[in-house]
């Protein structure tokens, strides 16, 4: 179970710094000369562009820990709900012009789906397990 809260963790990290990172890139210039110098002279955004790559480093320790705890196969599937807090906070937060579609909220089901069916215990599909627990 410690794996997964890991995973989770590193899931939650993920998701923010994908959001930090957009608002950094629409913050700064395209990248070219203009981009570097804006860097170097701590532009606005600049350290929006930090808090998310340091947001994504922190997501790797997390998930470091995860794959240390569980299994690849499991933790890979948790990793996929990155797409649905990304999708959904873009879609409800304001400022961010993302409009809500169906078809996006079916994909989002489609992989609520597809989590669940990886984590659901071998009994329910007739099989006794034969995995040992951590």
């Amino acid at each position: 179970m410690k794996g997964a809260c890991w995973a989770l963790c590193s899931v939650v990290l993920v998701s923010m710094a994908q959001l930090v990172l957009r608002h950094a890139m629409v913050t700064l210039p395209p990248v070219s000369d203009a981009f570097f110098a804006a860097l170097r002279h701590a532009a606005p955004g600049t350290g929006t562009l930090m808090l998310g790559l340091t947001g994504y480093v922190a997501s790797m320790g997390c998930w470091y820990l995860a794959l240390r705890r569980m299994a690849l196969s499991r933790a890979y599937a948790l990793l996929s709900l990155s797409y649905i807090l990304v999708w959904g906070a873009a879609v409800v937060l304001p400022g961010w012009g993302e409009h809500f579609s169906w078809r996006g909220l079916a994909g989002v089901g489609l992989i609520i789906l597809g989590v669940l069916t990886i984590f659901m215990p071998q009994t329910y599909w007739g099989k006794k397990s034969t995995r040992r627990s951590r």
